[in-house]
Protein backbone atom coordinates (compact mmCIF):
# COMPACT_ATOMS: atom_id res chain seq x y z
CA UNK A 1 0.00 0.00 0.00
CA UNK A 2 2.93 2.31 0.43
CA UNK A 3 4.02 1.45 -2.66
CA UNK A 4 0.69 2.58 -4.31
CA UNK A 5 0.27 5.83 -2.69
CA UNK A 6 4.27 6.97 -3.35
CA UNK A 7 3.53 5.91 -6.97
CA UNK A 8 0.42 8.24 -7.22
CA UNK A 9 2.29 10.81 -5.20
CA UNK A 10 5.39 10.69 -6.96
CA UNK A 11 2.97 11.06 -10.45
CA UNK A 12 1.34 13.94 -9.40
CA UNK A 13 4.30 15.86 -8.95
CA UNK A 14 5.94 14.96 -12.26
CA UNK A 15 2.73 16.19 -13.60
CA UNK A 16 3.05 19.32 -11.65
CA UNK A 17 6.66 20.20 -12.50
CA UNK A 18 5.28 19.57 -16.36
CA UNK A 19 2.79 21.51 -16.78
CA UNK A 20 5.01 24.16 -15.05
CA UNK A 21 7.47 23.96 -17.40
CA UNK A 22 5.53 24.00 -20.45
CA UNK A 23 2.10 26.58 -19.75
CA UNK A 24 3.58 28.24 -16.32
CA UNK A 25 5.89 30.79 -15.52
CA UNK A 26 9.05 30.00 -16.63
CA UNK A 27 8.13 29.94 -20.53
CA UNK A 28 6.27 33.22 -20.27
CA UNK A 29 9.36 34.81 -18.86
CA UNK A 30 11.60 33.76 -21.73
CA UNK A 31 9.26 33.96 -24.49
CA UNK A 32 9.50 36.70 -27.04
CA UNK A 33 6.43 38.86 -27.90
CA UNK A 34 5.79 39.87 -31.55
CA UNK A 35 6.20 43.88 -31.69
CA UNK A 36 2.91 44.79 -34.02
CA UNK A 37 4.38 47.39 -36.69
CA UNK A 38 1.79 49.56 -38.37
CA UNK A 39 3.06 51.31 -41.94
CA UNK A 40 2.29 54.65 -42.73
CA UNK A 41 1.68 55.33 -46.48
CA UNK A 42 3.21 58.17 -47.20
CA UNK A 43 3.78 59.36 -51.15
CA UNK A 44 6.26 61.43 -53.13
CA UNK A 45 5.28 63.66 -56.52
CA UNK A 46 7.03 62.17 -59.30
CA UNK A 47 7.06 63.96 -63.06
CA UNK A 48 6.35 61.11 -66.31
CA UNK A 49 9.14 61.26 -68.60
CA UNK A 50 8.88 59.29 -71.97
CA UNK A 51 9.55 55.41 -71.59
CA UNK A 52 8.04 55.50 -67.88
CA UNK A 53 5.54 52.65 -66.84
CA UNK A 54 4.56 52.14 -63.41
CA UNK A 55 7.34 48.87 -63.18
CA UNK A 56 10.00 51.53 -63.44
CA UNK A 57 8.74 54.02 -61.49
CA UNK A 58 9.01 51.28 -58.69
CA UNK A 59 12.09 50.71 -59.25
CA UNK A 60 13.46 53.59 -59.39
CA UNK A 61 11.64 55.34 -56.12
CA UNK A 62 11.85 51.46 -54.34
CA UNK A 63 10.07 51.77 -50.62
CA UNK A 64 12.30 51.74 -47.73
CA UNK A 65 10.04 49.01 -45.56
CA UNK A 66 9.58 45.82 -47.45
CA UNK A 67 5.96 45.14 -49.27
CA UNK A 68 4.70 43.27 -51.76
CA UNK A 69 4.50 44.82 -55.53
CA UNK A 70 0.27 43.84 -55.44
CA UNK A 71 -0.09 46.11 -51.95
CA UNK A 72 2.01 48.93 -53.40
CA UNK A 73 0.19 49.06 -56.67
CA UNK A 74 -3.38 49.10 -54.67
CA UNK A 75 -1.82 52.27 -53.25
CA UNK A 76 -0.83 53.59 -56.03
CA UNK A 77 -4.26 53.24 -57.49
CA UNK A 78 -5.94 54.55 -54.29
CA UNK A 79 -3.69 57.73 -54.42
CA UNK A 80 -4.60 57.58 -58.46
CA UNK A 81 -7.49 56.60 -59.46
CA UNK A 82 -7.76 58.02 -62.71
CA UNK A 83 -4.88 56.03 -63.90
CA UNK A 84 -7.14 52.88 -63.56
CA UNK A 85 -8.20 53.30 -67.54
CA UNK A 86 -5.62 55.74 -68.97
CA UNK A 87 -1.68 55.47 -69.59
CA UNK A 88 1.21 57.58 -68.52
CA UNK A 89 1.25 61.07 -70.07
CA UNK A 90 4.08 62.89 -70.79
CA UNK A 91 5.12 65.77 -68.20
CA UNK A 92 2.30 64.36 -65.71
CA UNK A 93 2.93 64.27 -62.14
CA UNK A 94 2.18 61.00 -60.14
CA UNK A 95 1.77 60.25 -56.98
CA UNK A 96 4.18 56.74 -55.75
CA UNK A 97 3.33 55.45 -52.41
CA UNK A 98 6.43 55.21 -50.07
CA UNK A 99 5.67 53.55 -46.19
CA UNK A 100 7.40 54.43 -43.22
CA UNK A 101 7.11 52.55 -39.45
CA UNK A 102 7.66 53.18 -36.30
CA UNK A 103 10.76 53.69 -34.23
CA UNK A 104 10.16 50.73 -32.22
CA UNK A 105 9.87 48.41 -35.08
CA UNK A 106 13.30 49.06 -36.60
Amino acid sequence: MKIFVATILLLISFYIVKVDLIEGTIPLAYSIQPVECDRKLDYITVEIVAGDSLQSLFSLYPSVESISFTERLADFYNLNPHFINQSFKIGEKVLLPTYTTSKECK
